[in-house]
């Protein structure tokens, strides 16, 4: 029961990463991929007021058997247990991966504007502070 349990967690931050979303949403995607098999779910977008939506992908790394063992975990897949799992035994903040995924779709090229639109920050100055700070750092890095 254990290891259903962490892998049911490791696939909703496996969601999350692969989205750049916030760890509710990427619950909300594996419980729909869970009950409806579809790799590509609509799921609300949390903290908006407005009732928007987002798509989430499924990674391909979660197999049917994952899809299987998170269906049968399904009541006790929530976000505050998700994030308790990863601080403890990962030593990571969920939100960290939410910021992992926007670095790498900064260093891959993608506009800021698409990186917002993406991830579903309502503001664009968000996204562009966090990744101007990044390239910051990274050049302070590299000059001699």
């Amino acid at each position: 029961m254990r290891a259903r349990r962490s892998l049911a967690y490791c696939a909703v931050l496996l969601t999350q990463l692969r989205n750049g979303s916030r760890v509710s949403e990427a619950v909300d995607a594996v419980a729909a991929w869970a009950t409806t098999r579809r790799r590509e779910v609509e799921v609300p977008v949390r903290k908006h007021r407005s009732p928007e939506t987002r798509i989430m992908v499924i990674p391909e790394e979660l197999t049917e058997e994952d899809r299987l063992d998170c269906a049968s975990l399904l009541g006790d897949i929530k976000p505050s247990t998700v994030k308790m799992y990863a601080k403890r035994n990962l030593g990571i903040n969920t939100h960290s991966l939410r910021y992992a995924r926007i670095t790498h779709l900064a260093k891959k090229g993608v506009s800021p504007s698409l990186i917002a639109k993406i991830t579903h920050h309502r503001r664009l100055d968000y996204v562009l502070r966090y990744t101007e700070q990044k390239a910051a750092d990274e050049l302070n890095r590299e000059i001699d």
